[in-house]
C-alpha cells in the first residue's frame, strides 16, 4: 500500500512538472517573440542623449563609471547596465 501511494505520488509530481515545464517554454517564446517586436520597433530610434555621455566614458576607458551612469539615467540592475555597456562596445 505504501509502494503504490509513493508511485501514485511520484506520477503527480511529474505530470506537474512536466506541465510547468511546458508553462514556461510557453512564457519564454512569448517573451522572445515580444523582444524581437520591440527590437523592430525600436531600430529607427535615435539614441538617447545621454548615451553620448556614456559612449565617452567608453572610448576613455572608463567601463565602471558607464555602467555607473546607465544605471542612473535608466535604473538599470547592475547586470543590466553592465550588459548594455558591452553592447555599446560592441558597436563601435
Amino acid at each position: 500500500m505504501i509502494i503504490l501511494n509513493i508511485i501514485l505520488l511520484v506520477s503527480v509530481i511529474v505530470v506537474f512538472g512536466f506541465l510547468i515545464l511546458t508553462k514556461l517554454d510557453a512564457i519564454e517564446r512569448r517573451l522572445a517573440r515580444q523582444q524581437s517586436m520591440l527590437n523592430q520597433l525600436t531600430q529607427n530610434f535615435p539614441e538617447p542623449p545621454a548615451n553620448d555621455e556614456i559612449l565617452s566614458l567608453i572610448h576613455a576607458g572608463e567601463s565602471i563609471k558607464a555602467v555607473k551612469l546607465s544605471r542612473e539615467m535608466y535604473g538599470f540592475s547592475l547586470l543590466e547596465a553592465k550588459e548594455y555597456v558591452d553592447r555599446l562596445k560592441e558597436d563601435i
